[in-house]
């Protein structure tokens, strides 16, 4: 059995939680006093949030801006532009807060492209997946400043390919909804970080895990063998999945409660979306178990997502996909995963 390290996992996974990273932030004020210094410099030692603590949050409304983060590119069908969008008007949205946001460090509302960049020089990261997973990798081209203008014609499973930090790292978009092409994109591409997800297209849980046994599983296993003899340090990632939301255009707010929208969801079904909490809980216990991965994250969403039944965008029929540019909280996460990596260094278990 090979040497395992899981370094981040969700709350689904406790006792898997990361150790902490003291990060130090700016000095005390000039004219603080020695007791009042001494205080300051103690909760100025910032840590980084572990994945745990992240998804253990509520959604507040952030500072208001004098201009959205950006403006979706025109073609951009599939992933909605969101209700009332007016790129000319000042900017104000919901945030992502952790509730020790006050002794960890997540950055909830913008991307700072120069750190980015810093954490992903001359790497290639593939966002693969479902039409989540492509509106993951459309946010984050546009919080980075280069959004790729789609083709006049898209096809059901776009490949998109972004040059990213001066053209020094690459980002790749594939939508893929069940996970078919891993070991195509892997051979061609040769990522240093592969985030995948296959989403709410709904299989059997039976279908589901064997094949992510028999052929994802598989596949990220040897990538990740291939890395550790090319010296890359190389991290694969599991996002969970966000079902829909049942009535979704009579939300005007974040929801404050995971039981409560779970209860609507459980007593509306729709598409098996009542379903895929449970078929995330096996899929975490199946990357945990696997004997074959050295390495696995999970970008949980699912517990900050559920909260949000407003994002959804203006056709009334579709309460499963999010809006553009309001839905921005996996590329937030991706740079904090990032971030932890950075700090954290490898681990072995």
């Amino acid at each position: 059995m090979r040497s395992r390290s899981i370094k981040i996992a969700s709350l689904f996974l406790l006792g898997m939680g990361i150790s902490e990273i003291i990060l130090r932030l700016k000095s005390a004020p000039q004219d603080a006093t020695s007791t009042t210094r001494e205080v300051q410099e103690d909760t100025e030692k910032r840590t980084l949030c572990t994945m745990e603590q992240l998804v253990q949050g509520k959604w507040t409304m952030g500072a208001e801006k004098y201009k959205p983060p950006y403006i979706p590119t025109p073609g951009e069908r599939q992933q909605k532009t969101c209700r009332g969008f007016d790129p000319s008007a000042r900017w104000q949205d919901w945030e992502w807060t952790p509730e020790d946001h006050s002794r960890c460090d997540f950055l909830n509302s913008d991307i700072d492209s120069n750190l980015f960049c810093s954490l992903v020089r001359n790497k290639t990261i593939v966002i693969q997946g479902d039409s989540i997973s492509f509106d993951h990798f459309l946010s984050l081209t546009h919080l980075l400043g280069v959004p790729v203008a789609p083709p006049a014609r898209v096809p059901k499973d776009p490949l998109r390919v972004s040059k990213i930090c001066n053209g020094t790292s690459m980002l790749i978009g594939k939508k893929d909804f069940h996970l078919q092409q891993v070991g195509r994109i892997i051979n061609e591409f040769h990522p240093d970080v592969m985030i995948l997800n296959q989403g709410a297209h709904y299989v059997s849980d039976e279908q589901l895990i064997q094949h992510l046994n028999s052929t994802v599983i598989p596949h990220i296993a040897n990538w990740q063998d291939e890395c550790v003899l090319e010296k890359k340090d190389c991290h694969f990632v599991w996002r969970s999945t966000v079902p829909g939301h049942p009535y979704c255009t009579q939300f005007t707010k974040p929801a404050e409660s995971v039981e409560e929208m779970e209860t609507i969801i459980a007593t509306s079904p729709q598409y098996n979306w009542d379903k895929l909490k449970g078929q995330n809980e096996l899929v975490m216990d199946l990357l945990s178990r696997s004997s074959l991965l050295t390495e696995f994250n999970i970008l949980d969403g699912y517990p900050i997502n559920i909260l949000r039944p407003d994002l959804h965008g203006p056709k009334k029929n579709d309460c499963l996909h999010t809006c553009l540019p309001r839905d921005n909280i996996y590329s937030f996460i991706t740079l904090h995963l990032l971030r932890l990596w950075s700090e954290c260094g490898p681990e072995t278990g």
